[in-house]
């Protein structure tokens, strides 16, 4: 699973194809999305006054993964309903999950000075955003203006549910920042 999560990490086309045909890896990225969430948490904890709590923790996590079905969500419709693609949505879930590992990059943003987290935040968004673009082009057999169309749809679709707190783990934890 490691080596799947550099993959991931590196925007490795072929790693989403593998995953893609891969329905066991449905596991896989409950747990690579529950770790992602819990790490940024405990970095967080570390790296600030933010004391650890339990309630939290488990908050966060299963915030986290609401989260992450919203972004399925929005991009199994941005993909089947605006631009007009096909895909199940168990498999747009499992790409999507893989698609999370780059957020990984948020565990340094308590350890930096003020004016890098920013950046930092914005780059793990970004980063964020091209993975579910290349999960996106494997789905649905898009083209990279689609892609992106659908993973820019998608975000937003998550970050306008969490500003209502529904699966609002990520927006949570960048407040601490």
């Amino acid at each position: 699973m490691l080596d799947r999560m550099i993959r991931a990490v590196r925007l490795d086309q072929r790693l989403f194809t593998e995953v893609f045909f891969d329905t066991a890896a449905t596991g896989d990225a409950v747990l690579i999305v529950a770790a992602i969430y819990g790490v940024i948490y405990l970095a967080l904890v570390v790296g600030s006054s933010l004391g650890f709590s339990v309630i939290s923790f488990i908050g966060i996590l299963l915030s986290g993964l609401i989260g992450w079905l919203v972004v399925s969500g929005g991009l199994w419709l941005a993909g089947t309903k605006v631009f007009e693609g096909s895909a199940r949505g168990a498999t747009v879930i499992r790409l999507t999950g893989f698609s999370h590992v780059p957020l990984v990059l948020l565990v340094v943003a308590p350890f930096v000075g003020s004016v890098l987290v920013d950046v930092i935040v914005a780059a793990a968004i970004i980063w964020f955003v091209a993975a579910i673009a290349v999960a996106a082009r494997v789905l649905f057999d898009f083209d990279t203006r689609k892609s992106v169309g659908s993973a820019l749809l998608a975000v937003a679709l998550w970050w306008v549910v969490q500003s209502i707190g529904i699966g609002d783990g990520l927006a949570s934890l960048i407040r601490f920042f």
